[in-house]
């Protein structure tokens, strides 16, 4: 019997799926079943599983018609045989200690889930980067109970970075949404593993690969702009049949924390129409959201004043846009969390190639960083003269100020702000 049932949903990856699956079949832990779910793929995805399933028998794979994720996820939770049961997303990579340090943290514990961290993953220049939140470090590596629940929904949201107890997932019927055609059906499952979870734990490691250069990922569509608004409508649903009436109010939390990802996610044309969602949902449910005072006001703003607050963001948006078209190069001043978050907005919105170096103000400690060179502000600034200059830590924090006291002290003194980036181009 296999310890971990790996469940692999694939749809149209020929490009990346065989990297993923060198992966997978890598792991120190051997005593893995493999389930290729091929959800009717139209591309070549189809002939390499069934190469790779050939070439090891612990591959299995299911071809079928294009019924969506859900329905996919489904059938490999009906196939596994393994004690644990883990995801990989066919688009995704992992390192190859992954399933057998997890699973030995699962077993050791009695766990019903065991996570660990991932890497943002720009494959085609070489960057990786820890999702990390400093504040959690508490919690990493100790066992957490239903007392500790609210802090399981403080790390990184997914599904595919642990591994779940298979006796666990059926005791409380824990499946994935089928509605044909949505997306984010992730979303539900994550959910109700919170919710059932009795004992759990995150390693402080990151095993997870977490592609960000597949821009044909449904995370990334311009369009959909109720997905995710229906997902959390399902999952309201079953709560109400299931009278888990406890774990309603972080349905509705979640259903408008949603919301700001959707809006700029969506092209620019639906932006004004999903508006009257948020209105909808704002009036019901503001409530659930009245400790996150930034949420609040975001919501309160786009539910009274939508054509203001649409028009704000439009233009803001062609107008960094056409800063960013305009520069010939630009420098990304820092290279911390917010000169990562600007990195990735730049690339998904196809400035990767205008990046000609980072910078930082004191002697760094590497040479290169997001696959361009790392070198101090006023080195950058000579060697670039010409250059847009954009300050990548949060605006106005006293790092911000220094850092635009040291452009001026170069004579630099226009510059755009990397919050700017943040706020008008949507990075995951």
């Amino acid at each position: 019997m296999p310890k971990v049932s790996i469940i692999v949903p694939v749809y149209n990856t020929e490009k990346y799926l065989a990297k993923c699956l060198d992966s997978i079949i890598m792991q120190t832990l051997e005593e893995i079943e493999i389930i290729c779910i091929d959800d009717g793929s139209t591309d070549d995805s189809s002939r390499i599983l069934d190469r790779y399933a050939v070439a090891d028998a612990r591959i299995k794979v299911i071809h079928g018609c294009n019924k969506g994720y859900g329905a996919a996820m489904n059938i490999g939770l009906d196939m596994a045989e393994g004690d644990y049961i883990g995801i990989v997303e066919s688009d995704d990579c992992i390192e190859a200690g992954m399933y057998d340090e997890l699973y030995q943290a699962a077993e050791a514990d009695d766990l019903d889930m065991v996570k660990s961290d991932a890497y943002y993953w720009l494959d085609t220049i070489g960057y990786r980067k820890r999702i990390f939140r400093k504040q959690l470090e508490p919690y990493y590596d100790r066992v957490l109970y239903d007392i500790d629940r609210n802090v399981f929904f403080d790390f990184f949201m997914n599904i595919w970075t642990g591994i779940y107890k298979r006796q666990f997932l059926e005791k409380y019927g824990i499946r994935f949404n089928e509605s044909r055609g949505a997306s984010y059906q992730d979303n539900g499952f994550w959910m109700q593993t919170l919710f059932y979870c009795g004992k759990a734990k995150w390693l402080n490691r990151a095993f997870y690969l977490y592609r960000q250069d597949n821009l044909s990922a449904s995370v990334k569509s311009k369009d959909k702009i109720l997905a995710m608004t229906r997902e959390y409508e399902c999952l309201e649903q079953l709560l109400l049949e299931r009278q888990d009436y406890d774990f309603l109010a972080y349905c509705y939390y979640y259903r408008l924390f949603r919301h700001q990802g959707t809006f700029y996610r969506i092209a620019d044309e639906y932006k004004r129409e999903f508006c009257e969602q948020i209105k909808k949902d704002y009036s019901k449910y503001k409530h659930f959201v009245k400790g996150n005072m930034y949420m609040d006001k975001w919501l309160h703003e786009i539910s009274t004043v939508p054509d203001e607050v649409c028009g704000k963001v439009i233009q803001k948006k062609k107008r960094i846009r056409e800063q960013l078209d305009c520069a010939a190069q630009c420098i990304i001043y820092g290279a911390g969390n917010s000169g990562d978050l600007v990195l990735r907005g730049m690339y998904n919105e196809g400035y990767y190639d205008k990046i000609c170096c980072f910078a930082v103000s004191e002697r760094p400690s590497d040479e290169m960083f997001g696959g361009k060179p790392l070198m101090t502000i006023d080195k950058a600034c000579e060697k670039y003269p010409d250059a847009l200059v954009i300050v990548a830590v949060t605006r106005g924090s006293d790092m911000y100020n220094q850092m635009v006291a040291n452009l001026e002290g170069l004579g630099i003194k226009e510059f755009m702000a990397g919050s700017d980036i943040q706020e008008v181009f949507y990075i995951l």
